[in-house]
């Protein structure tokens, strides 16, 4: 019996561990559900608009009220450098030695366990101005995923 529990409480720490290894500190709360459902469906409440004088003197110009520009794909690769670029557009999804070969070693790795890959890591390349980001497979194979500012 005792060899039982212990078996019990081992398993339960060791699936607890599972599902909070790459969760970080995000905690998610179940909706509450409601304790009884409404007497009536509620009318929502009618919105008038201003008098036309008031609309006008509260308009904002369509500069000010306009959401920032979005970059094309073009463009954003036009801002990288070179290397960076080199990276994005040819080695993305190719094996790390073809990234090595490319453009060398780099400054230093950082590896931390894989939130994408079971029992793989997650890789971080420091080049002097942009990182390469990286996946490596419990196999040893090591692929490109991109880039990022450093």
């Amino acid at each position: 019996m005792k060899k039982t529990m212990i078996g019990i409480l081992a398993l339960m720490m060791a699936l607890t561990m599972l599902c909070t290894a790459c969760g970080g500190n995000k905690t998610e709360q179940a909706p509450a559900e409601p304790t009884e459902a409404p007497a009536e469906a509620t009318e929502l409440p009618t919105v008038t608009a201003p008098p036309e004088e008031a609309a006008d003197d509260e308009m904002v110009s369509a500069e000010e009220n306009s959401a920032p520009e979005q970059l094309t794909n073009s463009d954003w690769l036009a801002s990288l450098s070179e290397e960076q670029r080199k990276v994005e557009e040819e080695l993305v999804g190719g094996k790390v030695e073809e990234l090595i070969a490319a453009l060398g070693e780099p400054n230093s790795k950082d590896y931390s366990a894989s939130c994408l890959v079971a029992d793989g890591e997650d890789g971080v390349f420091y080049y002097d101005n942009f990182v390469v980001l990286t996946t490596k497979f419990p196999n040893g194979d090591e692929y490109v995923m991109g880039t990022a500012a450093e």
